[in-house]
């Protein structure tokens, strides 16, 4: 009987189920009910795994289920490197690799970090340092249309600039040069980082961006120069729609006028928990005519000055703007109020 809704729909409202809360319980249950829903399900489940552990049997279990899933030939490669590979290995029903979409990074390296893990302490003549970059060049050579990159280093101990250079090797760049949508929320001290990030990611269509807090003179240094970076990651960008920026509390000079080579693209500007105090101007929005949703959210310091430009510029198509800070005063308030009449 549930064939009779077609797969494209079926999958459609396991999407839709999966975006929801305990979505990925759900879709356990739906994988029960005939062989029918299980085909449509499983890939659904297993398009962003890394996202999804509690506890050390689900991370040990994601290794072991993708160490099931190589073929001969990556299970050869793997052993030349000196990365012991089980021998007896039921072949699982479905090629769960195949099905990733969505690459947490921070849960794929903390799913190999318990292989050179014991108790919590790291142990650096593990596997866990030829496993990662290995793992990483299987996925790079299995065209995997990669749609989304999620960066972050919390809370964790290990080597996170050798890491996060592995990710940007020439060999790996098939697998993230699809990207669509980039997550950065990360720290990495290698100045050759986002650069190279800049250099294989250039078709991305949503970035976010959160901004490190500065605990020190060399902080400091740090998150100045990733400003200029991420306004480099902008600038390359071929058709940018979604653009979030989230604690920012300097360095606007740097990253602005990177929005200039995408005002015919965005759609969406997001400014979260951000400091206005050292902006000049918002001109240079003003510029972006196809905006649909302007958001500032939690934001601090945002003078009448700094908002003018915006005030008078033709926002066509603009459909919601959200305005949450302590400085609404009557000229900002007239403005909203004049975007709410009109909509």
């Amino acid at each position: 009987m549930s064939e009779l809704i077609s797969p494209e729909i079926l999958s459609e409202i396991f999407k839709f189920l999966y975006t929801k809360e305990e979505g990925k319980i759900n879709l356990f249950n739906c994988v029960l009910v005939n062989r029918y829903w299980c085909r449509t399900t499983i890939p659904i489940l297993w398009l962003d795994p890394f996202s999804f552990f509690d506890n050390k049997m689900s991370l040990d279990g994601l290794i072991s289920t993708y160490m099931a899933c190589l073929t001969n030939k990556e299970r050869r490669s793997l052993e030349k490197q000196g990365i012991e590979v089980p021998k007896k290995v039921k072949s699982p029903s479905f090629d769960y690799i195949s099905f990733l979409k969505n690459l947490n990074y921070d849960g794929l390296i903390s799913s190999l970090f318990h292989l050179g893990c014991n108790d919590g302490v790291y142990k650096k003549n593990d596997s866990f340092g030829i496993m990662l970059p290995a793992l990483l060049e299987i996925l790079a050579n299995r065209d995997l249309a990669l749609q989304s990159l999620e960066l972050k280093n919390h809370d964790r101990r290990g080597d996170w600039d050798r890491e996060f250079m592995h990710l940007v090797d020439r060999k790996i760049r098939p697998l993230i040069k699809p990207v669509k949508k980039i997550y950065l929320d990360c720290n990495v001290l290698d100045a050759r980082f986002l650069p190279l990030l800049s250099g294989q990611c250039q078709r991305v269509r949503h970035l976010y961006i959160v901004m490190h807090v500065e605990k020190s003179k060399k902080g400091s240094i740090i998150c100045e120069r990733d400003a200029t970076y991420y306004a480099k990651l902008i600038d390359k960008q071929k058709s940018l729609e979604i653009l979030a920026i989230e604690k920012f509390t300097k360095y606007f000079k740097n990253i602005l006028p990177s929005f200039k080579t995408q005002i015919q693209s965005l759609r969406v500007i997001e400014f979260i928990n951000s400091n206005f105090k050292e902006c000049e101007s918002l001109e240079v929005i003003a510029s972006c005519e196809n905006l649909e949703r302007l958001i500032f959210r939690g934001c601090n310091n945002l003078s009448t000055k700094i908002l003018r430009p915006l005030f008078n510029a033709n926002f066509s198509k603009l459909k919601e703007i959200s305005f949450e800070s302590s400085e609404r005063n009557e000229e900002i308030e007239i403005w909203l109020q004049k975007f709410n009449v009109i909509h």
